[in-house]
């Protein structure tokens, strides 16, 4: 498992077997794993050793897993809880996916890829969530540090203010700096919670520029992208304000010409913020001068954008004044920069994180189809063999997954059993067609002879790595619950919950069906047969689903 290491799991449940399962296997994995037998025990381990996941069972003595996971959730709401339980809980798995949960496996656990990505999964979004808490904790930190910087300057300028009180443009110039230090920290603050909720990186950077001009009051700012073209460009990605073509004119540069000299391109390429005191004067903004003026731009700065140390682009502000930007205000724009240039990254990280999966899921979605397909075609060759029993495999395939859904078994579960009921009957490919189409009664010795077909099949299986126990469902699905089937003579518990749900569909259909040697005895007889032998010969939770299935929910073979 990828997360691994140094993680700590608590494993609550009163099965000692499963519990020392859940171990072995976590422990294997590389994690360090704390066991308790009940509630009250696993709520005291909890609370002493604080671990990084729980995972939980409902029915247990002395305090139930409901109680021990409302304690947990008010104690420590940011630790992941899975719950393990049995299917007869699953009402009170509802409740408590309800309470907080984070998610639900059903035991018994036949497959512990399942466990494996539930607890990859639970261990991800709790990282995920802490990250995100210190990141909220920074940006507050951010916010306080800066506000009490301005609340200095403020409390320097009203000091000033009060000493020079005589002197009026003293006076009226302290008023304007107060002001606008006060849209700067209303601006700086409204941008940096712009940068926590942002899911969309053009709508993030548009935003912040609708700030900048809003609530700074300057006459525009703009985002621009290094082009690795063979002009070095800057390309204008977002912007807010009097841009009425001013952008498009402009032909910005970040190499080392003519039109790579002014603020932007010469923060691009150093690095380091660039100030344009006086528009007019500034020989370095000639080529842009009279656009920018004509649009009120006297004075502007341009603040690098970067990702590891490495330049991407540049936020450029103007304002209508000479000398707008002095060394303060440079410093905390700089700041709003650095939590613009984080916001970027952290969304492309994010959507490449969801684009990968994506392309995983896609991968497995393709290898599970093909795996499938195989599936279909090893089946059908059995089928041209014996064509009295075409179509037996699938029929009993669709009735098992129907079962198996209608018993709410796991998606995983339920595609396993699907493949095996396509395959089940493999092992006659080993039996000569002439006993399979035999239209007389099978004497002993040919009846033993296709009673192979379910070691055969699962020789021909056990080698291939399915993602389900196809050959083990293959090889147990003519065991019976009193211990009279074959081939192993397995008995109840011993038998898979899948090979038992595949065991009765495929008795079902075979006495519904035509034989060479009999006619079809139809379904009726078949529902009475399985409904006879129920808890003697068949599960009585599969017989129960397939009586449901045919009597009220109308399903019939094709």
């Amino acid at each position: 498992m990828s997360n691994a290491n140094n993680k700590t799991i608590l494993t609550v449940d009163d099965d000692e077997f499963v519990r020392e399962i859940l171990a072995a296997y976590l422990e294997d994995s590389g994690f360090s794993v704390l066991q308790a037998e009940n509630g009250r025990t696993g709520l005291e381990t909890f609370r002493r050793e604080s671990p990084d996941l729980v995972m939980l069972d409902l029915r247990m003595p002395e305090m139930d897993g409901l109680e021990v996971l409302s304690h947990i959730i008010e104690e420590s709401p940011d630790t992941p809880v899975i719950l393990v339980s049995g299917m007869g809980t699953i009402g009170d798995a509802i409740k408590a996916l309800k309470l907080g949960a984070w998610d639900y496996i059903a035991k018994p656990i036949h497959d512990m890829g399942v466990l494996e990505h539930a607890v990859n999964k639970a261990l991800e979004r709790a990282e995920f969530l802490e990250e995100k808490k210190r990141y909220s904790e920074h940006l507050e930190e951010e916010v306080k540090k800066r506000t009490a910087e301005v609340e200095q300057r403020s409390a320097e300028l009203e000091k000033a203010y009060n000493d020079l009180q005589q002197e009026v443009g003293v006076r009226k110039q302290a008023e304007e700096e107060l002001s606008r230090i006060n849209l700067e920290l209303t601006m700086l603050s409204d941008c940096i919670h712009a940068v926590v909720r942002a899911t969309d990186e053009q709508e993030l950077m548009t935003e912040i520029c609708r700030i900048i001009v809003e609530v700074g009051a300057y006459e525009m700012a703009w985002v621009g992208f290094a082009e690795h073209d063979e002009q070095k460009s800057v390309k204008p990605i977002a912007w807010m304000g009097k841009n009425d073509g001013f952008l498009e004119s402009i032909n910005i540069s970040w190499d080392e010409c003519d039109r790579g000299r002014g603020p932007t391109g010469t923060a691009i390429r150093t690095g380091e913020p660039m100030v344009n005191d006086d528009t007019k004067e500034n020989p370095n903004f000639i080529n842009w001068r009279d656009e920018a003026v004509k649009r009120g731009f006297l004075s502007s700065i341009a603040l690098p954008l970067k990702s590891n140390g490495n330049v991407f682009g540049a936020l450029s502000i103007y304002a209508n004044e000479p000398e707008a930007f002095d060394r303060s205000e440079t410093k905390r724009l700089m700041g709003l920069t650095d939590d613009l240039a984080y916001g970027i990254i952290a969304i492309r990280t994010r959507i490449e994180r969801i684009q990968a999966g994506e392309q995983i899921e896609l991968h497995v979605d393709k290898l599970q189809k093909a795996l499938s397909g195989t599936i279909q075609v090893v089946a059908s060759t059995v089928e041209v063999r014996d064509p009295y029993t075409a179509g037996h495999q699938r029929r009993v395939a669709m009735l098992a997954k129907a079962m198996a859904e209608m018993m709410a078994l796991s998606e995983n579960q339920i595609e396993g059993i699907y493949m095996a009921g396509v395959v089940h009957d493999l092992g006659k490919i080993y039996v000569p067609a002439e006993i399979l189409s035999k239209p007389s009664r099978l004497n002993d010795i040919e009846f033993n002879l296709i009673r192979t077909h379910s070691q055969v099949g699962y020789d021909l299986l056990k080698t291939i790595d399915f993602p389900w126990p196809i050959a083990q469902i293959v090889h147990q699905h003519h065991e019976r619950l009193n211990g009279s089937g074959y081939p192993q003579g397995l008995s109840d518990e011993q038998i898979l919950v899948e090979a038992k749900i595949l065991c009765v569909a495929d008795v079902v259909e075979a006495m519904a069906s035509h034989r060479p040697y009999r006619p079809a005895r139809g379904i009726d007889l078949a529902l009475e047969h399985i409904q006879e032998e129920k808890n003697n010969l068949y599960d009585p939770l599969a017989v129960d689903c397939c009586m449901k299935l045919f009597t009220e929910q109308g399903f019939a073979f094709d």
